[in-house]
């Protein structure tokens, strides 16, 4: 499983076109010529977690490295970074915000975030790792920043 956050959702119009980039390449992707059980999830036009089903056909480093440049090639177009891993993306309310370290530490300060708001689990590896999808800020690996 790999998670990819934006720092901001995408318009209306760019989710489209990213969801049908999507189901094109989910529908067609291999691993040594064999079809991968991928699925995806496009989550409040942010965060997107891509899966296979390694029970079936492992994903290897070429059809990994397709999903990369794939997901690269559209934030190129479009002006946004699906590969920061530095931020955290926090529930707040109905949604989300997303923090840089900078911006975290502030909000920290600020009491508007503390050891237990909800986070995304950015760093699980596989579907069942990942539980509900999201832990307490304590849990995940900004928490050296409380």
């Amino acid at each position: 499983m790999w998670f990819y956050g934006l720092a901001q959702p995408l318009s209306e119009a760019q989710s489209e076109e990213l969801v049908q980039l999507m189901d094109e390449f989910t529908s067609q992707w291999k691993a040594h010529g064999t079809q991968l059980a991928a699925a995806y999830r496009w989550i409040n036009h942010q965060f997107l977690i891509i899966a296979v089903d390694e029970g079936q056909q492992q994903a290897t480093g070429c059809s990994i490295d397709k999903s990369v440049h794939l997901l690269q090639e559209f934030g190129a177009k479009h002006g946004v970074d699906f590969f920061n891993r530095m931020l955290v993306h926090a529930q707040t309310g109905e949604g989300f915000t997303s923090y840089s370290t900078a911006s975290l530490k502030a909000a920290i300060a600020q009491g508007l975030v503390d050891e237990n708001t909800p986070v995304l689990n950015a760093t699980a590896a596989t579907l069942g790792e990942s539980g509900s999808g999201l832990i307490p800020l304590k849990e995940s690996w900004a928490a050296r920043f409380l």
